[in-house]
């Protein structure tokens, strides 16, 4: 029988392409429970006692909404029985279920004993769904009568009011997207738990009398309630594909499911477009979801403040508290007149704007109905054009009004630009959601610079000298809007840029300033994550692109910003950091209108006058001390280092060639970071020694500087490289620093071999999740244009086990010197660059040679027999 079972569930999921229903399939399942355990019962030898006992189905069984590895919920229900007969029959049917490869959560009790369990929010919503399954249906109906329905009404309307409160707080009113690139399809937001609150808070408001045999979908039977039904048969059945899939009990649509997913919902042939088309029908259920939580929200406030309203004065009701025909004079007049309906949709944003109110989800339903009315005229109308700047110009709250404005389907038919980004997903780890959920989130929190509480100090300041950010609104709205086309979106987003400055008729400079944001919004992003930031020939051509000084601050603002918004933890403190340094570089250099080579003289200049004044020593020390200075290469150390640093330097240098010391080991505590500094002899593997170490005791390496000072007596290394904890915190642990020095010692002295480091912190390591073939676009690239001195290598590779260990061997048997590097390593790929000198000194031109290399890095980016830490399919 349990074969059975088993077998009867598999046909009925072959069948799921006949089946359009999800709501017909979790039945069907339900059904294929139901037969199983009434045969169970059945067999029981407990005739004399059968009136004292029921079995009913609660939660997501008692619905009839079950996926193939859904708890079964049972209620024993017993009038008295005998505790050894009640064991025996749970026993019998809860075994059963177990070894057909079902969860099972039980309970058993008198009626009685059902009151003691109703203080308890998941209980509670539990006891809602009962539905009668087997056994004395005059005991079930005694529990109707005696318990169900007499629930005592302070405790419904306590549990009512707390649904209600959090879904519109962390639901409606969220600051946070909602729309995720893998959404949690149960519990996560506008999923299944959330339309089931609603269904709660009314059936218990009905008084349970509702049938339970007809679920969730017959009882969402009035008002606007179609795209309801339609987005929660949808969940169902996507949900019930998921555990097809993974066979197992899993709500999480995770990247690496999402192609088979859409193949198995009869979204197409595997491949980029059904996936797209999966996760685009997805997101547009979700959003359909939120937009009737907010009418049903907005229906019970209205009931609840105003009652049936006959005897309210619509003028004293509040824009946030109106339902459709209920709107302050400016409100009621509008759509009326259809030839005032472009003039009078965006007036209604205004109006929110002016006000201070936000829109009511009844007063947005209207609009979005109005939405469907605006043709291609609308864009291109001059009134709404102007109130449209004017909205932009009133610089308050302007994302948010956006926000609202996209709820409505408005601002898309206004910037077709925009529109045209409407729940298209980035397939990526690194980006949390989709294009224009970012996009408005990221406006948001430019409305939250604009009230002057932004969190970090640094980042408002140069806010705060910002002119024209109500260009920066506009290039916010379309930065990524290039994305929906393959190649680089940021060229064909400031194409875009051009068409829309014309439609809106900005004037030169306006358009200017938006086609510079859009054209170059990750220009600082990848030249701090990917460049040396301290290099002055680097400084001076990023300052050419920037042009000035307000070009610098708006797009420094905006790639804060922007990374802020990608998701949770992006803008670590160590990107922070370098951006900072990057502005406050260029912005220096900018006020200064001095050549590179006149601004390293003045640091040399400064560097002496520094050493004398202030450290007091002798003009022929510093003289040493500048020389030293002036023969690290790359010439970026003057501009990295602090001259205090630089005395430190020195001075470690001293010591070693001295005492005649192999090398010697410091660590220096940052706010973001930990800086680890190996002063040696010039050695090629110091690095393949860090990464090695590093990496085995779980913690990040984010970036590498060998320094290297020669002449012609000595050959001198200084190795700094910055590291984060596994969350990416620069707090790491004594304990874990001492570890660490011990092991680097170790390998160093040979008396290790980095390819035996294994973990010595297990208790952090986790398994990493496969990235799907084709999510990262491989790239390795060598640049012979961007330096007179270095070829720079850009790699970018799904991140793989113990992946930049094997970059820096295949660098080192290369016999290649590293002269900078930047680690930049995502949730799914690694971008990394290093600056590169051959063995000679000089450039990498060869071409075979860097064929040679591209092959052994592809080749060291797939292994998988074997890592640097010895242990397979744990990643750091």
């Amino acid at each position: 029988m349990k074969h059975e079972l088993h077998s009867r569930i598999e046909r009925t999921l072959d069948r799921v392409n006949s089946l359009a229903s999800g709501r017909l399939l979790a039945k069907q399942i339900t059904y294929i429970i139901d037969s199983a355990i009434t045969t169970v019962f059945q067999s029981l030898d407990i005739d004399q006692d059968k009136e004292k006992l029921c079995l009913i189905a609660i939660g997501g069984y008692g619905r009839m909404e079950l996926a193939p590895r859904s708890d079964i919920d049972l209620l024993y229900l017993h009038d008295n029985l005998d505790h050894s007969l009640l064991e025996k029959v749970i026993s019998k049917i809860n075994n059963f279920l177990y070894d057909s490869g079902l969860e099972v959560g039980h309970s058993c009790r008198t009626i009685q004993e059902s009151w003691d369990y109703l203080n308890h929010f998941q209980t509670y919503h539990a006891i809602l769904d009962s539905r009668y399954l087997i056994g004395s249906m005059n005991l079930y109906k005694r529990y109707e009568t005696e318990f169900l329905h007499k629930l005592p009404s302070e405790i419904v309307s306590d549990f009512n009011q707390a649904k209600l409160n959090s879904l519109e707080k962390s639901i409606y009113s969220s600051h946070t997207p909602l729309l995720l690139t893998e959404p949690d399809i149960k519990n996560g937001a506008l999923g299944l738990r959330d339309i089931q609150f609603l269904y709660w808070i009314e059936k218990s408001y009905h008084g349970l009398e509702v049938d339970s045999q007809n679920g969730i979908i017959d009882f969402f039977t009035k008002g606007e309630s179609l795209p309801i039904i339609l987005a929660y048969d949808f969940f169902l059945k996507t949900r019930i594909m998921l555990h097809k899939i993974t066979k197992k009990k899993t709500d999480r649509i995770e990247l690496s499911l999402q192609s088979e997913l859409a193949v198995e919902l009869g979204f197409g042939e595997r491949g980029l477009e059904s996936v797209e088309e999966f996760v685009a029908t997805f997101y547009k259920y979700q959003m359909d979801v939120l937009h009737y939580i907010g009418l049903f929200i907005d229906s019970k406030k209205l009931k609840s403040n105003y009652g049936e309203m006959e005897e309210v004065e619509y003028m004293t009701l509040p824009l946030a508290r109106k339902e459709s025909y209920l709107y302050p004079s400016i409100i009621q007049k509008i759509f009326t007149q259809p030839d005032n309906l472009y003039k009078d949709v965006i007036t209604v944003f205004l109006a929110c704007q002016d006000w201070d109110l936000d829109p009511s989800p009844t007063l947005l339903n209207e609009l979005r109905f109005a939405s469907h009315f605006l043709d291609e005229d609308f864009k291109n109308n001059k009134i709404a054009i102007e109130l449209f700047l004017q909205l932009l110009k009133e610089n308050r709250a302007v994302g948010k009004i956006l926000t609202f404005m996209h709820r409505a389907n408005v601002l898309g038919k206004f910037i077709p630009e925009f529109g045209a980004c409407t729940n298209f997903p980035l397939f990526s780890y690194h980006h949390e959601y989709p294009v224009d959920e970012h996009t408005l989130l990221i406006l948001r929190e430019l409305d939250i610079l604009v009230q002057g509480q932004f969190p970090d100090r640094e980042v408002q300041e140069v806010f705060n000298t910002c002119e024209n950010v109500h260009i920066l609104y506009l290039a916010l709205l379309v930065h990524d809007a290039g994305k929906v086309k393959e190649g680089d979106h940021c060229q064909y987003g400031a194409e875009l840029s051009i068409a829309i400055s014309r439609r809106l008729g900005l004037t030169q400079e306006e358009e200017d300033l938006f086609q510079f944001l859009v054209a170059h919004h990750i220009d600082m992003s990848e030249i701090s994550t990917k460049r040396d930031i301290f290099d002055p020939d680097l400084i001076q051509e990023f300052a050419g692109i920037v042009f000035n000084k307000q070009r610098l601050a708006l797009l420094y603002v905006l790639t804060i910003i922007d990374t802020k918004s990608v998701g949770p933890h992006i803008l670590t403190n160590w990107k922070k950091d370098i951006l900072y340094k990057l502005y406050i570089s260029t912005h220096q250099y900018l006020n200064s209108e001095t050549s590179t080579s006149q601004i390293r003289d003045s640091l040399i200049s400064q560097l002496r006058n520094y050493l004398i004044t202030k450290e007091n020593f002798s003009e022929q020390v510093a003289e040493g001390l500048t020389y030293f200075a002036k023969k690290v290469m790359p010439k970026s150390y003057l501009n990295s280092n602090t001259f205090r640093r630089i005395v430190f330097h020195f001075t470690q240098f001293q010591i070693i060639k001295q005492n005649d010391l192999a090398l010697k080991i410091e660590f220096e505590k940052e706010p973001s970071f930990l800086t680890l500094s190996v002063y040696s002899r010039y050695r090629n593997d110091i690095l393949v020694h860090i990464s090695s170490t590093v990496s085995s005791l779980n913690l990040n390496l984010i970036g590498m500087q060998p320094y290297r000072y020669t002449d012609e007596e000595d050959d001198f290394l200084i190795t700094q490289v910055q590291i984060t904890d596994h969350i990416g915190s620069g707090n790491i642990p004594s304990n874990t620093i001492e570890i660490l020095q011990t092991q680097l010692e170790n390998t160093f002295s040979g008396k290790q071999n980095p390819e035996e480091n294994k973990p010595s912190i297990p208790n952090y390591w986790s398994f990493k999740q496969d990235v799907p073939a084709g999510l990262v676009e491989e790239m390795i690239s060598f640049n012979n244009n961007d330096s007179d001195e270095f070829t720079i290598l850009e790699i970018r590779l799904p991140d793989s086990i113990g992946l930049l260990y094997k970059i820096l061997r295949s660098l080192y048997r290369k016999k290649y010197e590293i002269i900078f590097a930047r680690i930049s390593t995502s949730a799914d790929f690694a971008y990394d660059t290093f600056y590169l000198k051959n063995h000679i000194g000089s450039k990498i031109t060869d071409k075979k040679e860097m064929d040679d290399l591209r092959d052994e890095l592809m080749m060291a980016s797939r292994e998988k027999e074997k890592d640097p830490t010895g242990i397979q399919e744990i990643y750091f």
